[in-house]
């Protein structure tokens, strides 16, 4: 049963960092929620109103807390579990519509200072250049069969932009770049594994088969920075999420069977903020706004797989924005070690029985250069001076740390002379 606490001024209900897996509401008194600004190093402090929820983002997503409770003056607060959380607030649409809203816009800004960092020159983007970026950036990694999608996407956005012809000349590149690739069978025809049949019985009915969609390996479900009014859920196969960053589409994620993608547009009514690529073969449903309130909403089990997958992807996008604010480069990518540590709760460590500080890690070169935003190039370089000097082991499909420790002291060196230089700079 929930439980209702109270606490003086001046306490703390959990701290930045604590893995707090209750979720709170305040019923009286005032409680702010501060953190750090990531980019600036500003304090941000957010004053509770009375019936807010919060801790919310920690306990769904099962990730230490990215914000310190603070109590102002004395204060009750009713704490509940996630499976309290679930029973109660689960069947209630007008609640879980305002939380999705509201972890939709949190990610939103999270994807709009990695974009104003990473493109300080850009401060709008129409859809027809967004997407002449993206088409471009997966020219550039080879991906000729995805630059045509999303070229052909331009076109029917805009059937004569003014760089009609330039967009006419790489597709007639591209198109003829895919079909010797597809020759050589360059794109894996298999479809992944399906995931638990639990989470898909309930699209499993006959009427749903008319929202079925099928794409090829290597075709663009969504493009970034296209209006979006259609969001997908993965009945087979994988689909990769990239964004595009300097001329390159760099990888996000990959989903597979049961997950959601392309709900974020619906929710807050803009462009797309990455692109869908079926990785594999794929079989999706697709479903349009009307049907994201009847379907979604409307069923507390998927609208609570929402809720945690938005606030995992909230924890994600902001520990990648951590790692990019990075400014030397070894210690961005080793930080990309420490983020997989952290991932997999110290589940990388060898399983040999000596209790070493050894990790295996099953990430590739092209996985580095996508979390530390650099060129497959420049991680191959840094990678190899790790290499070279016994930190690290490169395999084809994977990476053995030494030893974690050592990967650690070169991150926490580089923010120690960050902080020395911020406090040399004090009067």
């Amino acid at each position: 049963m929930p439980r209702t606490v109270q606490f003086t001024k001046g306490s703390i209900i959990f701290f930045e960092g604590d893995k707090d897996e209750n979720i709170y509401i305040l019923q009286s008194g005032a409680v702010a929620l501060r953190s750090m600004d990531l980019e600036t190093g500003t304090q941000i402090s957010e004053q509770l109103r009375i019936g807010e929820f919060f801790g919310v983002k920690s306990a769904l997503a099962r990730m230490p807390s990215l914000v310190t409770a603070s109590v102002l003056v004395d204060s009750v607060v009713v704490q509940l579990t996630v499976l309290e959380f679930e029973q109660m607030f689960g069947s209630k649409s007008i609640i879980t519509e305002k939380m999705l809203r509201v972890f939709s816009k949190s990610l939103r800004e999270i994807h709009r200072k990695m974009e104003q960092f990473l493109h300080s020159d850009i401060i709008a983007i129409s859809p027809e250049v967004g997407m002449m970026m993206v088409a471009q950036g997966f020219y550039n990694d080879g991906q000729f069969k995805s630059c045509c999608d999303v070229l052909s996407r331009i076109l029917k956005i805009n059937p004569s932009p003014s760089n009609r012809e330039s967009i006419l000349r790489l597709f007639s590149d591209s198109r003829g770049r895919a079909e010797k690739a597809r020759l050589r069978n360059q794109y894996p025809q298999e479809s992944a594994a399906g995931a638990s049949a639990s989470s898909l019985n309930q699209f499993s009915l006959p009427a749903f088969g008319r929202f079925t969609k099928q794409y090829k390996a290597g075709d663009v479900i969504i493009s970034e920075f296209e209006p979006g009014e259609t969001f997908y859920l993965i009945t087979q196969g994988e689909v990769q999420i990239t964004k595009c960053i300097k001329d390159h589409n760099k990888s996000l994620d990959i989903l597979s069977s049961g997950a959601f993608f392309g709900e974020m547009a619906i929710l807050d009514n803009s462009q797309r903020s990455a692109s869908c690529i079926a990785r594999t073969d794929v079989s999706c449903l697709e479903f349009n706004k009307e049907n994201f309130k009847t379907l979604v909403l409307g069923n507390p089990q998927i609208v609570m797989n929402l809720l945690k997958l938005f606030c995992k992807r909230i924890y994600d996008q902001n520990r990648q924005f951590k790692i990019i604010l990075i400014k030397e480069i070894p210690a961005r990518i080793c930080d990309v070690f420490l983020m997989y540590e952290e991932l997999s709760g110290g589940a990388s460590r060898r399983n040999d029985g000596s209790g070493s500080f050894k990790r295996k890690f099953n990430i590739t070169v092209n996985d580095i250069a996508s979390w530390a935003a650099v060129s497959q190039a420049r991680a191959k370089v840094e990678l190899l001076k790790l290499m070279d000097r016994g930190k690290i082991e490169i395999f084809e499909d994977h990476m053995i740390v030494s030893n974690i420790h050592d990967i650690r002291r070169i991150v926490d060196s580089y923010y120690m002379k960050l902080d020395s230089s911020e406090s040399n700079k004090l009067p």
